[in-house]
């Protein structure tokens, strides 16, 4: 069955898909056959399907015409792609926008648009959270009074809107807002695309929480550290277990005292790798 390309979230999976689908359509396809044709070694591509080594962009340029896929196709690979690969946010971000600009893609991919609305601004998160407080009300402007940053009564009203039309959040016949559980998947690539915009938004948040904030209303906590490998795995577990506890503890009491806190734990590299192979076996 020809893979439709609509389907897909990651480029490398139907980079595999389609060339499956080429080898039973085609007598004499083979992937050695497309790495000799693009003048590269026959084992640098299963590598890469196989995640051990990145696909770089001059290697991709070379197996995309030998491919056969439609101009359609072939522009909606080179956005997964981008997405996927690309070391520059705003490049993932404008490719993500020009993804989403397309018909076909707005057809099949209702989830994922609907995951980038809510997660590429933050105050719809916010506003979702907000409706746990006693004294919510779903006005635009008690909503505005107390949110930080400037957002205007008509995008909050959209928010509201969004909310409700997609449910994360319902109102009764009196009025009353309520927050709807709903789990969202973040881990494939548009998906974590949006995730990271999302905490992108947060991270702002936290370093302007310095300046503005009073120091008994914020936490900020951190620690420098060499650390192997294997050692920042250790951290990423004790990081993830961390957060599952603070889950517990935001058990949507209705307090009166409530306010809308963002609990984030980041660890990240400060220095860089030592220099990596060459991009391309062979070449």
């Amino acid at each position: 069955m020809k893979p439709n390309i609509q389907e897909y979230h990651d480029y490398l999976e139907f980079l595999k898909d389609w060339i499956e689908y080429l080898k039973e359509r085609e007598k004499g396809f083979s992937l050695r056959k497309v790495a000799k044709e693009a003048g590269i070694a026959s084992g640098y591509l299963p590598m890469c399907f196989s995640r051990k080594r990145v696909l770089s962009l001059r290697t991709y340029e070379k197996i995309k015409p030998l491919l056969k896929l439609s101009a359609k196709e072939e522009k909606y690979l080179d956005l997964l792609r981008v997405i996927a690969e690309s070391e520059e946010p705003k490049m993932r971000v404008q490719a993500l926008t020009d993804l989403q600009k397309l018909k076909d893609y707005k057809e099949s991919n209702r989830s994922e648009l609907e995951v980038h609305q809510y997660l590429s601004r933050w105050y719809y998160v916010v506003i979702r959270e907000m409706v746990n407080m006693p004294e919510f009300n779903g006005k635009a402007e008690w909503i505005q009074e107390r949110l930080r940053g400037r957002v205007s009564q008509k995008e909050i009203e959209e928010a509201l809107q969004f909310l409700v039309n997609f449910g994360f959040i319902v109102k009764n016949d009196q009025g009353k807002y309520a927050v709807v559980d709903k789990q969202l998947n973040c881990e494939e690539g548009v998906f974590k695309l949006s995730l990271g915009e999302f905490h992108r938004q947060m991270l702002d948040w936290a370093k302007l929480s310095i300046e503005e904030t009073p120091r008994a209303e914020r936490l900020l906590l951190g620690h420098t550290a060499s650390l192997t490998a294997k050692q920042f795995e250790k951290v990423q577990s004790l990081l993830k277990e961390t957060i599952g506890e603070v889950e517990i503890v935001d058990n949507k009491a209705h307090s009166a005292d409530m306010e809308v806190y963002h609990i984030e734990l980041t660890a990240f590299p400060l220095t860089k790798k030592k220099s990596s192979l060459s991009e391309d076996v062979g070449e």
